[in-house]
């Protein structure tokens, strides 16, 4: 008697006799990537960095505070020099170990993705948000520049 394989078998021999295999998609490799660190002693810091992809940026970091406020990291991403930058925040609070917060993020864009991010720590001991001294930094997508 001869028996006939049906359903998922049959397309696991025929996958296997012509050589398929999963067709999914490979994600896609960034254009650019760019690290960052800013930090003061008395405040805060961040470290980490941006990934520029043809349509978004993945932003990936930490930021700790030092302070008996917090500190904050400020993400301003530009599609073009002149655009309204997409904004983005990262907080931690407090003094000591366990003040740190980890991030991983991504911002949709249009085609072309963007021309560049700023990162800027800021804290907030008189209640109010600043600029750390030396708490700004700007990355350049340079696949665009």
């Amino acid at each position: 008697m001869k028996r006939f394989l049906g359903g998922a078998a049959t397309i696991a021999v025929c996958a296997g006799l012509f050589g398929v295999v999963g067709t999914g998609t490979a994600a896609a490799a960034p254009l650019d990537i760019d690290k960052y660190e800013r930090g003061d002693p008395a405040y805060g810091h961040i470290i980490g960095s941006v990934s520029f992809y043809n349509r978004d940026v993945v932003v990936q970091g930490t930021v700790k505070s030092h302070t008996t406020g917090c500190a904050q990291a400020l993400f301003e991403i530009y599609e073009t020099p002149s655009s309204t930058p997409k904004v983005q925040t990262r907080t931690a609070c407090g003094r000591g170990t366990g003040t740190s917060t980890d991030y991983n993020f991504t911002v949709d864009l249009g085609p072309g993705g963007a021309a560049f991010v700023t990162v800027t720590l800021q804290e907030n001991t008189t209640g109010k948000w600043e600029q750390v001294p030396n708490g700004w930094q700007q990355l350049l997508n340079d696949a665009r520049n």
